[in-house]
């Protein structure tokens, strides 16, 4: 480490540890800080690799889960401190949610109210950081998201798929009859344990998928997706050589700068990886002119974020809308469908999101607002309905709303596949439900096929590669690039 950046991380250190002391326990070593709380675990720690790069990690100490991940190359004290101010946050506000969250759920909640006392007493004496609630099966919806493993009694058990689909990164059990019946707490902690421990292993297992093709084309590209959910931010990038991935990571924040973020991403990468000869970002909301339209909050909307990126690194940067990128990446990995329309629902926005394949080509319009839904779906609800939806854990609130933008996609393009990006409505039948109750005929609908929001982020780290490589290459026809990585696995 060179000598000024190891003055500055000595400093670096020396503040943190005192805006940290009294807060949690601290452990601290040369070039590594430990925060320990009864709830999380937070490390901070510095890696010298050419340069000074500064790594940032939270930890859930009931479920193992990253709240806070990050890292910036350490060249300005004011940004480390303000990057260490929002991970102190994020660690400090684990205090509520240390114990593992279990919810149990049957017809009324009455049985396995019972049944809830039962694992309580019988968690607390094995001295395990269980919380256990019970609530009946009209609430699942609503009550499924605050906790980290769901419990269906038997009477309830056929809705196990459904509710596996909704519950995508929660544990979903069926409580064995024999144990619901005879109120076995023993053996249903057991099966809480092993299960726990099945689900981390697959995890751990999972690799980053390797591209089946070949891409004409010998640039390295920077392929970053922001994707904002409700309460926090997760960025996705990866480089790709040849269309081959060859690093992946992801970054988990509270508050998103988008600017700001993005630069600590690409100095990062910078001086771990190899350079990169182009950078491809996907985005909310509609880019125009180098600019973003999002909230202030995310970025000044008049900071044309293209020509600061393009002339701090030296590079092209290409911005796009993180769902035509999703949409073009899907459509390249495959090779069934030619007209696809694809729909994106974040949990805690008001609006879905759309983008269109046809015939092969990615559609953006004049004004690169093909697909902006929101210009419809906001004359398809009162203004007192905007917050009122963009907070609905109703089922059905949801199905209505996301109906009314695939109706306006089918009008109009007539999809053979409809991809639908929802962590609320997984349950494609009652979405299919609600367009035929919605006058659409039944021998029209497409096929349907429901991504997480994990697989989005792989589908448009992929598009948002081929839509830089295409610019890279001035491709006149869009959707060439798309063509010739045609067959590519996210």
């Amino acid at each position: 480490m060179r000598e000024e950046q190891q003055e500055l991380w000595d400093n670096y250190k020396a503040w943190l540890l005192e805006q940290a002391k009294d807060k949690a326990n601290l452990i601290a070593e040369d070039c590594k800080i430990e925060l320990r709380t009864p709830y999380a675990v937070g490390i901070v720690e510095v890696h010298d690799l050419d340069t000074a790069v500064v790594e940032l990690s939270v930890t859930n100490l009931a479920d193992g889960e990253n709240k806070f991940y990050l890292h910036f190359e350490l060249k300005y004290l004011a940004h480390a401190q303000e990057l260490f101010t929002e991970m102190l946050d994020t660690l400090l506000g684990l205090e509520n949610r240390q114990k593992l969250r279990i919810l149990l759920c049957c017809t009324s909640g009455m049985t396995t109210g019972f049944f809830r006392d039962k694992l309580s007493e019988a968690a607390e004496l094995l001295s395990l950081d269980y919380e256990f609630s019970a609530v009946p099966f009209r609430e699942l919806y609503q009550a499924g998201f605050d906790c980290q493993v769901i419990l269906l009694a038997p009477q309830i058990a056929y809705h196990y798929k459904e509710a596996c689909q909704v519950f995508q990164d929660r544990l979903v059990l069926k409580i064995p009859p024999k144990a619901f019946a005879s109120y076995d707490a023993a053996a249903v902690l057991q099966l809480i344990k092993s299960e726990r421990e099945n689900q981390q292993h697959t995890t751990e297992e999972q690799a980053v998928a390797k591209a089946l093709g070949e891409i004409e084309s010998k640039e390295s590209v920077l392929s970053v997706v922001v994707m904002p959910f409700k309460g926090h931010t997760r960025i996705a990038y990866r480089i790709y050589q040849k269309g081959v991935p060859v690093s992946n990571e992801m970054v988990i924040k509270g508050r998103l700068r988008v600017a700001e973020d993005l630069q600590d991403i690409m100095d990062t990468v910078g001086c771990r990886c190899r350079n990169f000869d182009a950078v491809g970002i996907a985005v909310p909301g509609v880019p125009r002119n180098g600019c973003l339209d999002l909230d202030e909050t995310m970025i000044d909307p008049k900071l044309n974020l293209q020509a600061l990126l393009e002339e701090k690194y030296g590079v092209p940067v290409v911005i796009t809308n993180n769902v035509n990128a999703a949409a073009l990446g899907h459509y390249a990995q495959q090779d069934r469908y030619q007209n696809i329309l694809f729909i994106s629902h974040p949990r805690g926005y008001t609006m879905c999101g759309q983008a269109s394949i046809v015939n092969g080509q990615l559609v953006r319009g004049s004004h690169n607002i093909a697909g902006e839904i929101k210009y419809l779906l906001y004359t398809a609800m009162e203004p007192s309905e905007w917050r009122e939806h963009q907070c609905t854990s109703d089922l059905d609130k949801i199905a209505k709303y996301i109906s009314i933008a695939i109706r306006a996609g089918i009008a109009v393009l007539d999809p053979e596949v409809v991809i639908v990006r929802s962590e609320m409505l997984a349950d494609m039948d009652r979405l299919k439900k609600q367009l035929v109750a919605d006058y659409l005929p039944e021998e029209y609908l497409p096929e349907f096929v429901h991504v997480t929001d994990e697989k989005m982020a792989e589908y448009a780290l992929l598009g948002q590669m081929i839509l830089t490589l295409e610019a890279m290459e001035e491709v006149r026809e869009p959707i060439n690039m798309a063509a010739k990585c045609k067959g590519l696995s996210v």
